[in-house]
């Protein structure tokens, strides 16, 4: 099974799971920084944005985060010349905004889900500003 599947079906089954479902899942990947910028999968759904943090030495160590959508407050991608910055702003458990920035790479070789996620999100324009 393709990795695209494997994370598709993981999410399907954590929000049937949960009481939930998705029409769509637009995976990318991310990073804290440029050198471990292929450290995260975004999944980006209509319910909420799913992470799968994973270590490329270690499989077993893969964890898996969901964000409500109720909970992010703004998101936006800005395009840089070498990589794109990914900022965003969410609720955390005592109400409080917490802010993350990820770098992206503007492409990865042999996953054209991450491009076609890349260019959609910048023709839909999906994001809110952040102060």
């Amino acid at each position: 099974m393709a990795m695209k599947d494997q994370i598709e079906t993981e999410v399907d089954q954590y929000l049937a799971d949960n009481g939930m479902s998705t029409n769509y899942h637009r995976l990318m990947y991310a990073g804290p920084s440029m050198r471990t910028r292929h450290s995260l999968v975004l999944v980006f759904t209509e319910v909420g944005l799913i992470t799968f943090s994973f270590s490329i030495v270690s499989k077993s160590e893969t964890q898996m985060f969901f964000l409500p959508k109720d909970k992010i407050r703004a998101i936006r991608l800005d395009k840089k010349r070498f990589v794109h910055k990914l900022s965003m702003e969410a609720e955390n458990e005592e109400g409080q905004i917490e802010r993350a920035q990820y770098f992206v790479s503007k492409r990865v070789f042999g996953r054209p889900w991450h491009s076609e996620t890349l260019q959609y999100l910048f023709d839909k324009k999906i994001f809110s500003p952040l102060s």
